[in-house]
């Protein structure tokens, strides 16, 4: 038959045809989206029980040791990194350019990466214990066959979290157990206003800009919220300090942040600064209870930023 406008029976077959389609769209479209939401759902909760493998952080340590120890051996003052990347290959994102490294270290031309064969690094000679320089490094999470490390208090400000409730309290869980536990990490303090993990010690906002002010040590500082108003930017203005050695981690977004990464409940998490890591990657210190809900661990007026 061929379609008319004049012909009632050409009607009929459009209006069929169109409620055969929303008919589909109805039954597909809720269908899907409950599919993603619930293997969503499964990922963040499955992600959870995982338990942390020992192993990771002795990589993690012996890495931080070598890099030490080469510069030390050497007698080359080590620039600090914002960011190790640990692999086949070690590559360090330095936070002062630095063309000359020690062996087995070669740079880029513009001196902001070294990079070392795995292997060549682990015949460096340790010297001493655990390094002080990156007692504020944690693992952010994985890409591919690479973990990637973060020296947080280079990063020169706040570090935030934006996404989905669960997701953000998985991440910044990860984040500061691993400080609780690395043995890079022994004497760093952290403290937390508004208690975001529980974890670390609750302090009030003014009790913590001190804190990061004095710079005694180094240190974590965990809020729900960065502090509205003055006390924001002084926090920020002393974050941004050459040579401190306290870093902050909000649970929430904000614009001084100078980094925002957005955790996602799939497992992973996507920043400007990072790309995309996996952060369930990462594991657990304590794995924890399957029967508690997800998404109640941060409060209320947290959980509803974006």
């Amino acid at each position: 038959m061929t379609w008319s406008f004049l012909a009632p029976e050409s009607h009929l077959l459009l209006t069929m045809s169109v409620v055969v389609l929303l008919g589909a769209l109805a039954v597909v479209v809720p269908t899907l989206v409950a599919l993603r939401r619930r293997t969503s759902t499964d990922a963040l909760v499955w992600a959870d029980q995982v338990r942390r493998d020992p192993a990771a952080a002795w990589a993690v340590d012996r890495v931080l040791r070598g890099i030490e120890a080469s510069c030390v051996g050497a007698g080359v003052l080590f620039p600090g990194a914002v960011r190790i990347t640990i692999g086949a290959t070690v590559r360090i994102d330095v936070a002062s350019p630095t063309i000359a490294p020690p062996a087995p270290w070669t740079a880029t031309p513009d001196g902001r990466t070294w990079s070392a064969p795995m292997w060549a690094l682990q015949t460096v000679p340790l010297v001493g214990g655990a390094p002080a320089e990156f007692a504020t490094a944690v693992s952010l999470g994985t890409r591919q066959d690479e973990t990637v490390v973060v020296d947080l208090r280079r990063v020169g400000g706040i570090v935030a979290l934006r996404g989905e409730g669960a997701a953000r309290q998985a991440l910044l869980v990860r984040l500061v157990e691993q400080l609780a536990t690395a043995p890079w990490a022994v004497g760093t303090s952290v403290l937390e206003v508004g208690s975001p993990v529980g974890v670390g010690t609750p302090v009030t906002v003014h009790e913590a800009i001190a804190a990061v002010t004095a710079d005694a040590t180094p240190g974590l500082l965990v809020v729900s919220r960065v502090p509205s108003g003055a006390d924001g930017r002084e926090l920020a203005r002393l974050l941004e300090r050459p040579g401190g050695r306290w870093a902050c981690v909000a649970a929430a977004p904000h614009p001084l942040a100078r980094w925002t990464l957005e955790a996602r409940r799939d497992g992973t998490h996507v920043s400007d600064e990072l790309g995309t890591l996996q952060w369930a990657a990462l594991g657990r210190s304590v794995p924890a209870d399957p029967a508690a809900p997800v998404d109640a661990a941060l409060p209320a007026d947290v959980r509803e930023q974006a």
